[in-house]
């Protein structure tokens, strides 16, 4: 009986132990094996407590049939009374831990804390529904002011990815239990990540600097070194799904490239940032004109009313807006960013007015008013979970 009584708080304890304590996992893994966690306690715990439950009612069962006239059987039912009480004290401590449990599912049920080890750019579906941010790990959706992490799919380290309407375009590294080959070449999905096709340079390259149109899915990508496609690094572009390749020229072309966007409609335009300036290709990148007024880019993007956001640290974080093709430039009013800079800056294709930015510290903003006002919803790679005021 003793034995008995100790395996049961044994049990117990275990269960109540933090799990960082008995479990080595990745920052991955770590909040699905904290929700496991609570689900098995719950389903140990109710295990024991019927257990438990149906040692008492034996043990009254007993009792009942014993003749207390009996001295013998007046030892056996004292004995019996004194196990049934035990089993009635543990029944109930083990009820406490079960209702424990029950209550960390309901608590980490509900709406789970996303985060973000790195963001990797930023791209929204074609109905303007859902936003989409590859973050090292796997990728994150934003949809109705709630952050979510997709369950299907393989968490891949997407690198130069691209939103287009029908799904998404990129490279990187394949998810650590992945059987694809690393890198990933560029793959493209048009079932947002489910499922993978495989285009180009697999296994060969992992583009960093690569864009594709919206519309166009004209590839743009920065070539780091000679491969079994491209003779030789530079600037190439791609208008037939990667089957062929040409180098572009880049004339006119000044610094050191940090951020580029291909056009969502027009093909041939593409935009390159650099820390010169903004410069602007309409013949696949042969040629560039550098834009006004602009130095020291840090991201750039097309909206779908055939204008440039442009995001500047040479005095301080700014977003400009570019309207081509008269070149006018106006300024639009951020959030104070001191020691950060915008890396990816996107327009909702459905929604003129609803603007987003990422920065390197990993925040996220959003504007509902074509940048007039702006929410943040990521701190520091943390998602605020709030709803979207319509």
């Amino acid at each position: 009986m003793k034995k008995l009584i100790f395996l049961s708080a044994i049990n117990f304890i275990l269960f109540i132990i933090p799990i960082n304590v008995l479990a080595h996992g990745t920052e991955t893994h770590e909040n699905e094996e904290v929700v496991n966690y609570w689900n098995y306690g719950f389903i140990a715990s109710l295990l024991v407590l019927v257990t438990f439950l149906g040692l008492v009612i034996w043990m009254k069962r007993k009792m009942n049939n014993l003749d207390v006239k009996n001295k013998e059987n007046r030892k056996k039912h004292h004995a019996v009374s004194k196990r049934r009480a035990t089993y009635k004290w543990i029944s109930v401590l083990v009820s406490v831990s079960t209702l424990f449990f029950l209550m960390m599912i309901n608590i980490n049920g509900g709406e789970k804390e996303v985060t973000f080890k790195h963001i990797h750019g930023l791209g929204y579906t074609s109905d303007g529904k859902e936003l989409f941010v590859p973050a090292h790990d796997g990728l994150r959706v934003y949809k109705d002011g709630l952050w979510t992490v997709p369950e299907e799919g393989k968490k891949h380290d997407y690198m130069g990815f691209s939103m287009v309407k029908e799904g998404f375009y990129s490279s990187g590294h394949p998810a650590p239990n992945s059987d694809l080959a690393n890198p990933l070449g560029i793959v493209k999905t048009k079932d947002l990540g489910k499922t993978l096709e495989k285009l180009d340079l697999y296994g060969e390259v992992d583009f960093h600097g690569m864009t594709v149109g919206y519309e166009t899915q004209e590839i743009y990508v920065f070539n780091p070194s000679e491969n079994s496609r491209m003779d030789q690094p530079g600037f190439y572009y791609s208008s037939d799904d990667t089957k062929t390749w040409n180098k572009s020229l880049l004339q006119g072309l000044e610094g050191q490239a940090t951020s580029l966007a291909a056009h969502p409609t027009k093909e041939g335009v593409v935009a390159i940032g650099t820390n010169q300036g903004a410069f602007l290709s309409d013949d696949h990148g042969n040629h560039f004109e550098k834009l006004p007024r602009l130095v020291k880019i840090s991201a750039i993007s097309f909206d779908h009313q055939n204008n440039l956001l442009v995001a500047t640290q040479a005095d301080g974080v700014k977003l400009f807006r570019i309207e081509l093709p008269d070149r006018e430039v106006s300024e639009l009013d951020i959030p104070t960013l001191d020691g950060d800079s915008i890396a990816y800056v996107k327009q909702n294709p459905e929604n003129k007015d609803e603007l987003v930015f990422a920065t390197n510290t990993k925040d996220i903003y959003f504007s509902h008013d074509g940048g007039d006002t702006w929410n943040q919803s990521v701190d520091k790679g943390i998602a605020k979970q709030q709803h979207k005021n319509n």
